[in-house]
């Protein structure tokens, strides 16, 4: 009785354990530029225009344009706003030489003053009244105040010039900071590719439908990428119930959703450690393997974003 049931048990499981095991999957390149939605004073900016996906360009090519009125906006009050600094600190510049030059003045008249009352005071007393000697002498100490209080005027207002022209250099050079870092976001509100490449759209985060022309994004969120078609491989997921099924270095065979006829041969170089939810594929957790071809494929006409069925033998797991 037990032998039977033993081989009963076997029969039903072989047919399940002969089944090859699926993953499905897409072209991917090791390596893409990638374009964010750039850095501006709003948390959103939106797409004015993006190329068209699938278009192929070349360095230097425009492929995304975001809305920049209110950054071309902000840039105008900023030189306005330059402009008007620069005014004043000529204005000031020119007030405060006029007062340093009377400053300086009156330091000259009380200094030559003073030197006046010096040559008059010198005077022998006896060669003078009494009262004429004694004025002298009171002219001579006044103008000694006199000479120190306009030297002390005069070094207060070389300080308060010099105070000036500083903090007019930090207005102007605060005012040229801010332009030109506004200047930098409305440049960046235009991103150029750097590499040969086909354009392909970016799955919105939280969506997952690609953000296309006339979305408006949250500033660091990807939007377009080029990828390099120089090294591509497979990025497959796998569904953390089958994870003891499959192990790097395993032979796998490659399918094209795009081209049924096309079947290439890859081997599996890494397992993800962490299973993820994927969105409208149920409750279960996904761990994504990356798939290395092991032909060139150059010839193939492959592109990234390609889906494809991913088939690994029962044999080579059993």
């Amino acid at each position: 009785m037990r032998l039977a049931l033993c081989s009963l048990l076997f029969l039903l499981w072989l047919p399940a354990a002969a089944e090859p095991l699926l993953l499905t999957g897409e072209v991917a390149a090791r390596n893409s530029q990638m374009f964010v939605a750039p850095e501006t004073d709003e948390w959103i900016v939106q797409i004015a225009w993006m190329v068209e996906e699938g278009t192929r360009v070349e360095p230097g090519d425009a492929v995304v344009q975001y809305d920049s009125a209110s950054v071309a906006a902000n840039l105008e009050q900023l030189e306005a706003g330059l402009r008007k600094v620069k005014a004043e600190s000529r204005r000031n510049g020119l007030v405060q030489d006029l007062q340093l030059r009377e400053a300086q003045h009156q330091y000259d008249v009380a200094f030559l003053s003073l030197q006046k009352a010096k040559l008059n005071a010198g005077i022998p007393s006896e060669l003078l009244s009494q009262l004429q000697y004694e004025q002298y002498q009171l002219a001579l100490v006044k103008a000694i105040n006199a000479e120190v209080e306009t030297r002390k005027a005069l070094e207060v207002k070389k300080d308060d010039v010099l105070a000036e022209k500083k903090r007019s250099q930090v207005a102007i050079a605060g005012a040229q900071n801010e332009l030109r870092r506004v200047q930098l976001m409305l440049d960046g509100m235009t991103q150029n590719s750097t590499r040969s490449g086909t354009a392909m759209y970016v799955d919105h985060p939280w969506t997952r439908e690609k953000i296309r022309q006339g979305d408006s994004v949250e500033r660091g969120f990807s939007v377009l990428a080029i990828p390099s078609t120089d090294d591509l491989h497979v990025r497959a997921w796998l569904n953390e119930v089958d994870i003891a099924r499959v192990s790097e270095e395993q032979q796998v065979s490659i399918g094209f959703d795009a081209r049924p006829e096309l079947k290439i041969d890859g081997v599996i170089e890494r397992i993800g450690k962490q299973a993820e939810p994927k969105n409208h594929w149920g409750d279960s957790g996904y761990i994504d393997v990356d798939i290395r071809f092991v032909d060139d494929v150059m010839a193939a006409g492959l592109l990234p974003g390609m889906s494809v069925l991913v088939e690994i033998k029962a044999e080579a797991w059993q």
